[in-house]
């Protein structure tokens, strides 16, 4: 069945008004048609309606930034004061042998688990030399599998990206301004600036990397830089993380997804907005490893805005149901009673606007890829933003890339065919 109609109590478009008693007509894995359910069947007639439930029709959820790899880091971690504190036990831990079986095992749960809380795209940081890439393409999710790159590994790395089709998108990600020199930082902007392939970065999460910036002492140099037998490096001063960054030849036009941004100011995160430059926060992991909360009340304007749930080594879990609420309930000090639709739209159009991939994903409109969950909403809402927020996993019937079914809910009437 390559076409068919999709019914629900509500379709959530995301990039118009919900609309109640309505369909989505699916052909060829993509979306062709959003009508009223009586409208939709009356035009096309013989078309198979699959009928959902009395609950929400929307947009894949976008878990923009993740670690899957280093899920069984998660069992390392112990107590520990401050962002430099976690990251030594970090890199303690990743410095120790580890079977490739165990990270591969660490990207098969971590799928689960993004798919049963409704992901249907993710971005994640390769940092094995991609052992998990086998594992994604398998997996059905869409994909930027970010290739992280480091300045003990820049020797290594082909800086020739390719923009490609297909689920899964390759791109570079240089990983912080402290572990990759002024010259490295300056290459992967040369090769953006010629292939105009996206690029991903952490940036501005803690006072340890600000610290580093203004060059004053500072325990990344003091304590990481020691344990991985790394020498300071030459740098230019800047007042913030992303001055710094900006210097390294940042331009008009240039797509980057910042992840993070923390410690960002009002002006910056203006400018941010101007350029069209990618946002994804991540508030568990932030608040987890004590860096504080993003500046919500700057981001509100930012369209390009996404939520990650970053890596279980540093959060609970990977359950997009709990990031999100987290993140509405900080946006909701932000700006008030706009603040659930603000964070539906960066779980789902905010977050592709993010990876540079919202003519792909993240909203029902035609053209679009059919990337879509059902809800079956607990909550009694008035607003259908509040009734998603408040939702589970346990509530997901259905989760579909690109018109393939990656879960189904006993009891959703979906042939298994398709």
């Amino acid at each position: 069945m390559k076409t068919f109609i999709l019914s629900a109590g509500t379709v959530l478009p995301v990039s118009s008004k919900p609309i109640n008693g309505a369909s989505v007509l699916v052909s060829e894995g993509k979306i062709v048609e959003v009508a009223k359910t009586p409208a939709m069947l009356k035009k096309h007639p013989g078309v198979s309606e699959i009928k959902l439930g009395s609950g929400i029709l929307l947009p894949g959820f976008i878990n923009a930034h993740t670690h899957l790899e280093l899920g069984w880091t998660q069992a390392e971690i112990g107590a520990f004061t401050g962002f430099t504190g976690w990251l030594e036990q970090l890199i303690v831990s990743k410095g120790t042998p580890i079977l490739e079986e165990t990270i591969a095992a660490s990207v098969s749960e971590g799928v689960k688990s993004l798919v049963s809380s409704g992901v249907t795209t993710v971005g994640e940081i390769s940092s094995y030399g991609g052992l998990d890439k086998p594992i994604i393409e398998q997996s059905g999710l869409r994909t930027v599998l970010f290739r992280e790159i480091v300045d003990s590994n820049e020797h290594r790395t082909d800086f020739n990206f390719k923009q490609t089709g297909g689920l899964v998108e390759e791109r570079p990600f240089p990983h912080a301004l402290y572990s990759c020199s002024p010259r490295l930082l300056r290459k992967v902007f040369r090769a953006h600036h010629k292939n105009g392939v996206p690029f991903g970065m952490h940036l501005a999460e803690s006072p340890d990397e600000v610290e580093f910036v203004k060059c004053c002492s500072n325990k990344i140099e003091g304590k990481i830089f020691p344990l991985i037998g790394k020498e300071s490096f030459e740098r230019p001063t800047a007042e913030s993380p992303y001055a710094y960054f900006s210097k390294m030849g940042l331009s008009e036009g240039d797509r980057v997804t910042l992840i993070h941004m923390v410690r960002v100011g009002k002006e910056e995160a203006d400018e941010i907005s101007r350029l069209g430059l990618g946002i994804v926060l991540c508030p568990r992991s932030n608040l987890f490893l004590q860096a504080g909360a993003p500046p919500f009340a700057y981001y509100s304007g930012i369209k390009r805005l996404g939520i990650g749930t970053d890596g279980l080594s540093s959060n609970y879990n990977l359950d997009f149901f709990e990031e999100l609420r987290a993140f509405h309930l900080l946006m909701s000090q932000a700006i008030g009673e706009k603040a659930a639709f603000k964070s539906v739209h960066a779980a789902t159009l905010g977050g592709a606007g993010a990876l540079y991939l919202e003519d792909k994903t993240g909203s029902i409109d035609p053209g679009k890829e059919a990337d879509l969950i059902y809800i079956d909403t607990p909550g009694k809402f008035r607003d259908p933003y509040f009734s998603v927020i408040s939702s589970a996993s346990a509530n997901i019937g259905l989760v579909m890339t690109a018109g393939r079914v990656l879960y189904k809910k006993d009891g959703i009437p979906f042939p298994d065919s398709v």
